[in-house]
């Protein structure tokens, strides 16, 4: 795979794994291209190296999400990660680099201020990050329909989920199932 030659020479990428909107190919672009994904209100700037992920590949997390405070982009309750929560979690990993990484963390709200390390994969570290707090000490809070909408996208498009999936996933989470466009 050209992937594998690529990562063995190079040592400066880094897997992101992305959970809820950013599992959207479309949504996550933004991020390195700039743009205002459809249905949000946030116009992102975009990283300094607007090159596409190398590769990327869905994965499950332990643990949950959970939706609270306000979210800049999309209104509504935004998802955090908590590993403490039984879950599993649907994510996908994007290879990027270094400074890709650092770029999209620096375009996040202050709020996605703790790092996690999720493993190794091809000799790479796995991270994301969510908030400090966990579920528990914080209010939940409705998402928004549009982004809502964005991570059943990027549910469909990483783990090649049914309408039904997505619903009885968001049901979990204690989402009302989202409707269909």
């Amino acid at each position: 795979m050209v992937y594998v030659e690529v990562m063995r020479t190079n040592g400066d990428y880094t897997w992101y794994v992305a959970y809820a909107s950013n599992m959207s190919i479309a949504r996550f672009a933004c991020y390195l291209e700039g743009g205002c994904p459809p249905g949000a209100t946030l116009t992102y700037v975009g990283a300094r190296d607007a090159s596409p992920p190398r590769a990327s590949l869905p994965i499950t997390l332990p643990g949950s999400l959970f939706f609270a405070g306000e979210s800049r982009a999309w209104g509504g309750g935004r998802a955090f990660y908590d590993p403490e929560i039984p879950g599993p979690t649907p994510a996908r990993a994007y290879l990027i680099t270094n400074e890709q990484f650092a770029d999209l963390r620096a375009q996040e709200p202050p709020v996605y201020d703790r790092l996690l390390e999720i493993g190794m994969h091809q000799g790479f570290p796995m991270l994301t990050f969510t908030g400090q707090h966990g579920r528990k000490s914080v209010a939940w809070r409705r998402p928004s329909q549009p982004y809502l909408h964005t991570i059943a996208a990027g549910l469909a498009e990483t783990h090649g989920w049914t309408a039904t999936a997505i619903s009885n996933y968001f049901e979990r989470l204690g989402v009302n199932p989202v409707k269909q466009r």
